[in-house]
């Protein structure tokens, strides 16, 4: 993993543990990364990566959602990382 991974990575984490326990739509999620890495060109497939080897790595939960669609969650042992970054 380099340099940037690790950044966006912790982002995700502290995105979502500033959540409160609160779901973060797929879009809203994505949009932060977009924000925050404007200098980067991302393609939808680079983000879902980022974001799916969180979910395997058991940081994130995803779901879906009928109403919002794909929304992310912070499992235990994500908000437990968070906490430490």
């Amino acid at each position: 993993m380099n340099a940037l991974e690790r950044e966006i990575k912790s982002l995700v984490l502290k995105t979502l543990l500033a959540q409160r326990g609160q779901p973060m739509t797929n879009d809203g999620l994505k949009l932060v990364i977009k924000t925050v890495f404007a200098h980067v060109a991302f393609t939808e497939s680079d983000l879902d990566g980022h974001i799916k080897d969180l979910e395997k790595a058991g940081f994130i939960c995803g779901t879906n959602d009928e109403l919002s669609g794909l929304i992310w969650a912070l499992t235990s042992k994500g908000e437990l990382r968070a906490k430490q970054l």
